[in-house]
């Protein structure tokens, strides 16, 4: 006869966790607590998945450890501008009790920085003298993301700010 503890462990499957978190003393965790706070690191998972497709790592190939740091070095920051981007986002669209059309031009509440990039592709700039300009005008959905954002067309086209 299976007691509950048991059902729900073998419900929940098996895990391997590599860790340095301590089995003992002050700082020491439980195998379960362990795996709690791995699980409620979704974010985490959700945001560096691209880096373990096979198609992404077999490509990547550098030979010298300052390369592999540039590289990393420039992943993380990228992660950081495309989530800081979501949240500017969110935070726009709950204050102004907005929504911003979204995959299928569906409204959302929870845009995307992938989601906007989609938006933008086909956009061209072009610089003629020392003026910059969009090559055709932009769509009310691509200023509605830029609103969201908090900036204009002009900051993105760098006038006044050369």
């Amino acid at each position: 006869m299976r007691t509950r503890s048991s059902a729900i462990r073998e419900a929940a499957g098996c895990f391997v966790l590599l860790t340095n978190v301590p089995t003992s003393g002050s700082m020491a965790h439980s195998p379960e607590d362990v795996l709690a706070a791995y699980k409620e690191q979704h974010g985490i998972e959700r945001n560096f998945g691209f880096l373990k497709d096979p198609l992404i790592v077999n490509d990547i190939f550098l030979k010298r450890p300052d390369r592999i740091e540039v590289l990393g070095f420039i992943l993380l920051t990228s992660l950081l501008v495309s989530n800081l981007m979501d949240h500017v986002m969110h935070e726009y669209l709950k204050q102004t009790n907005a929504t911003i059309p979204g995959w299928d031009r569906k409204p959302t509440k929870k845009p995307t920085s992938f989601m906007m990039i989609t938006k933008f592709k086909g956009v061209l700039v072009a610089k003629i003298s020392e003026q910059w300009f969009f090559t055709s005008p932009l769509t009310s959905e691509q200023r509605q993301y830029i609103q969201a954002l908090g900036l204009t067309e002009e900051s993105l086209l760098r006038k006044g700010n050369t």
